[in-house]
């Protein structure tokens, strides 16, 4: 068994798989661990999304709604100034 390993061409082909076959090893050890992060990360991603969509209904849409009711009752007030000021002529 120790004659095949005797010539440097051999004990090279045999460092170079080895050191192939670790490569491969952390490789695949490496794209476990990456898949692993990924999955977390798109679990976070959900409940942020989530959160915000929270957020959104129950911060901004009052928000908005008041803001448009403001809107409008500027509205109101700039007609019913309107009129007044039409009575007030006549």
């Amino acid at each position: 068994m120790l004659e095949m390993y005797s010539t440097p061409l051999n004990i090279l082909y045999l460092v170079l798989s080895i050191g192939f076959a670790l490569l491969v090893i952390f490789l695949v050890v490496t794209l476990c661990r990456i898949n692993k992060i990924l999955k977390n990360i798109n679990k976070v991603t959900d409940k942020a999304k989530d959160t915000v969509d929270l957020i959104n209904h129950y911060l901004w849409q009052p928000i908005k709604i008041m803001m448009m009711v403001m809107e409008k009752s500027k509205e109101f007030g700039a007609k019913q100034a309107k009129k007044t000021t039409k009575r007030k002529k006549k």
